[in-house]
């Protein structure tokens, strides 16, 4: 259901809202429904609406769980040559981009300051 939400122009706002401002519960729960579904992520990279969700996905869990976050990334970063030629696809490419290139500033700092 969150899915079918999540593609619609107006109701990937609910979604987003989940992500933007929801308790760390609610992302989790909103999270395994996406993961869980069939297809589903795949869906929502693709799509003029969905891909918001899933940047709005990709920006929380780097702060609340990058594990889960690493997930996500491995899926979009299997599927790079295709997203890159993909409209709505490249932005989720490169949202993930900016976050391993984030992560590697942050470990190359802490490898030199300490």
């Amino acid at each position: 259901k969150l899915v079918l939400l999540s593609t619609t122009a107006y109701a990937r706002f609910v979604v987003q809202c989940v992500f933007d401002s929801g308790s760390d519960a609610s992302v989790r729960m909103v999270y395994r429904e996406i993961a869980n579904s069939d297809g589903g992520l795949q869906v929502l990279i693709l799509d003029p609406y969905g891909h918001y969700v899933v940047k709005a996905l990709l920006r929380r869990l780097f702060v609340l769980n990058s594990s889960l976050m690493l997930i996500i990334a491995s899926t979009v970063f299997e599927r790079a040559a295709d997203l890159e030629i993909h409209e709505f696809g490249v932005h989720v490419l490169r949202e993930c981009r900016l976050f391993f290139s984030l992560l590697y500033m942050f470990l190359f700092l802490v490898f030199f300051l300490f």
